[in-house]
């Protein structure tokens, strides 16, 4: 029996599986020679290979022993009684020339398929500076050339109205159905539907944006058509357009009939109003189908810039050219709705990519300006109506693109885009529906609400609009609502508007402190000297609201210098009282620590600044009385805590921890 640990039946066995290798690695060898002493095809894949021609006759193999390899010294360390390793016989060494001859003709042997030839750039420049420049210019000026008869032949009394009109059908039908039938006979030839030649472009693309002017003269200049009939038929042609250009694959006649149209509109329409707006509108609504499927969200950008231009210098004419606001809000509301329609469309087609994420948000901000000028040309209730309109539209856009529902992916460009203009016009619905007070405290309650969602959902934007709205609602406070005069310098007004004050005070209060809270919590700004700065600022007017709510309670209660010096007296404990109130929550929690600090701060910085010099008498008194015992207590209180908390590990939150958690938080969320 072998022993398995027996050294000389182990090598015996390698010495086999070496010899194996060395008979496989020599059939690798020659079939790499085969391979390289065999010319590669030069024009397809496979291709045979070359016949040898006649020449002397491959010298015969060599029938020689091949050479042998003498076993080589023994390695050092090696164990006693074990003899080093050699093979058993000779090895087989390749031989070093060619070792077989080439395969028989008929042999197709595999060659990668060659790169397709590069054109150059010099090349394909004659043709885009030449022929398609030439077909422009042509369009151009038979464009040109239509607008005039349309639009002079007017103006001088030539021909009528039928006529001009039947004309410019004519031409437009005419350049069209030529320009169809030169891509047919090109298609005939072998050129594709898809090749470049931009004679049918030209061709199609000026009739159709004939067509189009046509239809709006028709309407607008002439009054042959109603509008509603006009916007029909607008819609008929600029579709076909679309889908010829899509059938054919060519978005130069797409960009053609976009931007002939909504460059040239204009010329053709009585003045900037419904009409005109629509018109463009429609542009909007064929383009989108053409550019999701083609993946041509340059033509939603144009057709969406120029009617947001359009619809701009609209709401700027109204009540001087005669047109109708509601005809100019509908108009620009349904820019608006086929601009969220749009932007979803746009980054639910497949292969979206950044350019049609950056072409949704255009579409939904574009309409935003329009709107903002042409509601307050409306009814105080209608204006503010067609702003609310407008913000659920937007809200509702922004929570598809947050959640990604059914074929839209989750956006969160498109949903920063959305809550941005939908705050812009919730700025502009509040002061349209409100007014006085009630539009301060609006913007005040907005602005709570949202600081409350920036804190729950840690977006960023969501805290920027709310900003937005809390600065606006903070400074209408400050100058009108609750101003300085009544809080600081005891003015006595109304019982009921001494009530209103109070209420913008809580409000305000709130809306510092929702933002505060924040802007703290979530860490939304990036860094810890800011966030303070911010933080600071937030305190102050949130103490500003709540001593304007005790101040003016009181003035209406007692409306004389009693009741003012009361109310400040209550405002300083009241403040010293919730200093110790955060002290005491702030053990086991940095956020209320710091609050009750700088609280604490406060209420010294008053008693000294204001309450020593504004107060006098017993008020004075019972004011830093009040606020010294309230204060002893709380170090007392907060010291003990402090002393117990630090004896037990873990119960007294340190800054740094907190911090780390607030960053961990942040990171989990995800940056917006």
């Amino acid at each position: 029996m072998t022993n398995p640990g027996d050294p000389t039946a182990l090598l015996s066995r390698l010495d086999g599986e070496l010899a194996d290798l060395g008979a496989r690695l020599a059939r690798v060898r020659s079939d790499l020679g085969v391979l390289r002493g065999t010319p590669f095809p030069t024009t397809g894949a496979l291709a045979p290979a070359a016949v040898p021609g006649p020449g002397p006759a491959p010298a015969p193999p060599s029938t020689a022993a091949p050479p042998s390899v003498p076993p080589s010294a023994p390695p050092a360390g090696l164990p006693a009684g074990v003899a080093p390793w050699a093979p058993s016989g000779p090895v087989r060494v390749p031989p070093s020339g060619p070792p077989v001859p080439p395969p028989p003709s008929g042999t197709a042997v595999w060659a990668p398929p060659p790169a397709a030839p590069r054109v150059p750039l010099r090349s394909r420049l004659p043709r885009l500076s030449g022929a398609r420049l030439l077909a422009a210019t042509g369009t151009g000026v038979t464009l040109l050339g239509v607008v005039l008869l349309l639009v002079l032949a007017a103006s001088r009394g030539w021909f009528g109205a039928e006529a001009r009109v039947g004309f410019g059908a004519l031409v437009g039908l005419g350049l069209l159905g030529a320009g169809i039938v030169l891509q047919r006979r090109r298609a005939d030839e072998g050129a594709g539907e898809g090749a470049a030649d931009p004679g049918p472009v030209s061709l199609a693309a000026t009739g159709l944006t004939a067509l189009y002017l046509t239809v709006a003269a028709a309407a607008s200049l002439y009054d042959l058509l109603p509008s509603v009939v006009a916007v029909v038929l607008a819609l008929g042609v600029a579709g076909g357009g679309l889908l010829l250009a899509d059938r054919w694959r060519r978005r130069d006649l797409a960009l053609g009939v976009v931007v002939g149209a909504d460059l040239l509109v204009p010329l053709v329409t009585e003045s900037a109003g419904p009409l005109l707006v629509a018109l463009l509108v429609v542009v909007v609504a064929v383009a989108l189908p053409v550019a999701a499927r083609r993946a041509w969200p340059v033509l939603v950008a144009v057709s969406v810039g120029f009617a947001a231009l359009s619809a701009l210098v609209a709401a700027g004419a109204v009540g001087v050219a005669g047109s109708s606001p509601l005809g100019v809000a509908l108009a620009v509301g349904a820019l608006l709705a086929v601009g969220v329609v749009a932007a979803l469309v746009l980054v639910a087609a497949p292969g979206a990519d950044r350019t049609a994420t950056l072409v949704a948000g255009i579409a939904i901000a574009a309409p935003v300006l329009p709107l903002i000028a042409v509601a307050p040309s409306l009814d105080r209730p209608w204006g503010a109506a067609l702003d609310v309109v407008a913000v659920l539209l937007l809200l509702a856009a922004g929570a598809v693109a947050e959640r990604g529902t059914g074929r839209v992916p989750a956006t969160p460009a498109l949903v920063a885009t959305a809550v941005a203009a939908a705050g812009v016009l919730g700025l502009q619905a509040i002061p349209l529906a409100l007014t006085g007070a009630a539009a301060g405290g609006g913007l005040l309650a907005v602005a709570a609400v949202l600081g409350v969602l920036a804190a729950r959902t840690g977006r960023t934007v969501v805290l920027a609009v709310a900003g937005a709205f809390g600065v606006l609602g903070g400074v209408v406070a400050l100058v009108r609502d609750l101003p300085l005069d009544v809080v600081v310098g005891g003015d006595v007004r109304p019982a009921g508007a001494l009530l209103a004050m109070a209420a913008v005070g809580v409000l305000l209060a709130a809306a510092a402190g929702s933002l505060l809270v924040a802007v703290a919590r979530a860490d939304l700004l990036g860094g810890r000297d800011r966030t303070a700065v911010v933080v600071g600022l937030l305190g102050v007017v949130g103490l500003y609201g709540a001593a304007g709510v005790v101040v003016t309670l009181a003035l209406a209660v007692a409306p004389d210098r009693g009741g003012f010096l009361v109310g400040h007296v209550l405002v300083t404990i009241s403040w010293t009282a919730l200093a110790l109130v955060l002290l005491v929550r702030g053990v086991g929690a940095v956020l209320p620590r710091v609050l009750g600090g700088v609280l604490v701060v406060a209420a010294v910085a008053k008693l000294i600044l204001f309450d020593l010099v504004a107060l006098d008498g017993l008020a004075r008194v019972v004011v830093f009385l009040g606020a010294g015992l309230v204060l002893l207590a709380a170090g007392t209180r907060y010291a003990r805590l402090v002393t117990t908390a630090a004896e037990e590990p873990g119960t007294l939150a340190p800054h740094g921890g907190d911090a780390a958690q607030r960053s961990s938080t942040r990171s989990g969320r995800g940056d917006d």
